[in-house]
């Protein structure tokens, strides 16, 4: 059975320039260190406190199908973890989080003989982190289970949730002895508490969705969707037809860039337009294309610019529209007013049981905020009817 994480759908605010770097260097260690040296740098037993071999052992591994496994998974959860904290602060963290398991693994096994190697504890570490950081978010994760293989996205709270339970029913049966599981849990419960400083002291800025807050309800009932409300039939926007002549192949390589779902790509090819015509703007339908590929990015601060840019250009707006954006407004920049004004002109009758939920969930959100005393900044480009 092999399982591997690759991506997640978590805010990335920080490229994984420390996760990389963690990975390279493990790598270089497994492969070009000698056998006896590397025995040298993993965590030894029975021969006292070694304070450097907490930070060394982290790097040796057993061989390249250990350090493959461990890496995926050091990728998918750093990911993660990097994404809200930026290398200078997530390298810090990882490198506590294996010291501290480390340190106490050497402590509660100072009368046994043996040693104990690899990034598995820190990385469970992480994964504890994640776990309180980010429940809900997804992990994409590769898996082969005989000869079936495939691609399976899994919320990181059942993810961590399962390897947790199966390390814990691991270790009933073997009891207290340095086994893996048992290193596993040691590294959960330092991250775990790493973690819950983090919030503590808000060190990390979760945006409400990590696992305390869910727990005590802080977010909406109705969670934000990075989806737009329209029909599956009418999700994709129509090219712009044939009689509006582009400026030049630029425009037309930014409508492709944009039907092709390359959101970045096309807002590259929007300022090399503009370096030339300085004026010109796409239609409203591209501008709300543009908006809603951040938006299921999660690429809130894009998204939002691109949505007033919407607003500024279309001369009408659907109900179903103004609902999707709406939800960025209550939830995202915290404008329930602007919010209500926006969904003040939507016929109710017109839209389906579900969304008609949905618009009542919003209005009563908006009513929620204004009672707790939100202080709205006014911005023109929100205030639209």
């Amino acid at each position: 059975m092999i399982i591997a994480p690759f991506n997640t759908d978590a805010p990335i605010y920080h490229r994984p320039i420390g996760t990389v770097s963690l990975i390279v260097l493990s790598a270089l260690v497994t492969l070009l260190l000698p056998h006896d040296l590397s025995q040298q740098f993993a965590l030894s037993y029975g021969n006292g406190l070694t304070p450097l071999q907490w930070v060394t052992s982290l790097f040796v591994h057993g061989g390249i199908i250990h350090l493959l496994g461990n890496m995926f998974f050091l990728w998918g959860f750093g990911l993660i973890v990097e994404g809200k904290l930026g290398w200078s602060r997530f390298i810090p963290l990882y490198l506590v989080i294996g010291a501290a398991e480390s340190a106490i693994e050497q402590f509660a096994f100072s009368q046994q003989e043996g040693m104990s190697f690899g990034a598995s504890s820190a990385i469970f570490g992480l994964m504890a982190v994640s776990l309180i950081w980010a429940p809900r978010n997804e992990l994409s994760v590769f898996y082969w289970l005989g000869l079936k293989a495939g691609v399976a996205d899994v919320s990181v709270a059942l993810f961590s949730s399962l390897l947790f339970l199966k390390s814990l029913l691991f270790c009933g049966f073997t009891g207290v002895a340095p086994t893996t599981e048992l290193l596993h849990l040691l590294g959960a419960i330092v991250g775990t508490i790493v973690g819950l400083i983090f919030l503590r002291w808000r060190w990390v800025d979760c945006e409400d969705w990590d696992l305390i807050s869910v727990l005590q309800g802080k977010r909406p009932t109705l969670p934000l969707s990075t989806e737009p409300m329209v029909p599956k039939a009418t999700s994709e926007l129509k090219r712009p037809s044939s009689d509006r002549v582009p400026l030049n192949q630029s425009e037309a390589k930014f409508s492709e860039f944009l039907h092709a779902d390359k959101p970045h790509a096309a807002v590259n090819q929007l300022r090399l337009i503009r370096q030339e015509h300085r004026t010109w703007s796409p239609p409203p339908e591209e501008w709300l294309l543009l908006a809603r590929a951040f938006r299921k990015r999660k690429a809130w601060d894009s998204a939002i610019s691109y949505y007033k840019e919407y607003l500024k250009s279309a001369s009408q707006i659907d109900d179903r529209t103004r609902m999707e954006i709406a939800e960025i407004l209550i939830l995202i920049v915290e404008r329930p007013q602007a919010a209500l004004n926006l969904l003040a002109p939507v016929d109710e009758s017109q839209l389906d049981e579900k969304l008609q939920t949905r618009l009542s969930g919003l209005r009563k959100r908006a009513l929620q905020l204004i009672d707790d005393g939100v202080l709205e900044m006014r911005d023109d480009q929100w205030d639209l009817g």
